[in-house]
């Protein structure tokens, strides 16, 4: 028997699930009516003092994800327009004070991804770290001994 055979004679079980189903809401969860849709966003030019604005925002110590919040425009957008009047954005992944550290840890035996996760930074920007610091890197498997 085909779906629309089923559904033309149901059986008791079918049907007790029909007349369920005519209870159910037409929200995922039942949540009630859902919100409308977001209106989609139009590109926003910035104004040459807003983008000064943004710039003195963003040297103060607001982040990208703040304003692209206060001017209504995408995160990356907020970088890009940063970038083009020369400033960088992103942050270094460790500080020259972490970097000694990680020298440090590392000497003592620890490997780049513990270091990592103690520094809260990864395994590769570790390595790279440790690699500028001058840091002869030991091999995969190699254990440092211990006196």
């Amino acid at each position: 028997m085909g779906a629309v055979e089923a559904l033309s004679n149901p059986s008791t079980a079918v049907q007790r699930l029909l007349d369920l189903a005519k209870t159910w809401s037409d929200t995922p969860n039942g949540a009630g009516p859902s919100p409308p849709p977001a209106p989609f966003k139009t590109l926003r030019k910035l104004k040459p003092h807003e983008l000064d604005e943004l710039v003195e925002r963003y040297q103060a110590g607001s982040s990208v994800y703040q304003l692209a919040k206060h001017y209504g425009i995408h995160r990356i957008t907020i970088g890009r327009l940063l970038r083009s009047r020369g400033i960088d954005t992103t942050a270094p992944a460790l500080t020259e004070e972490q970097a000694r550290e990680a020298a440090r840890l590392y000497a003592d035996g620890w490997s780049c991804k513990k270091i990592a996760r103690h520094l809260g930074a990864g395994a590769e920007t570790v390595r790279e770290r440790l690699h500028e610091e001058g840091v002869p890197m030991r091999g995969p498997h190699e254990r440092i001994q211990k006196r």
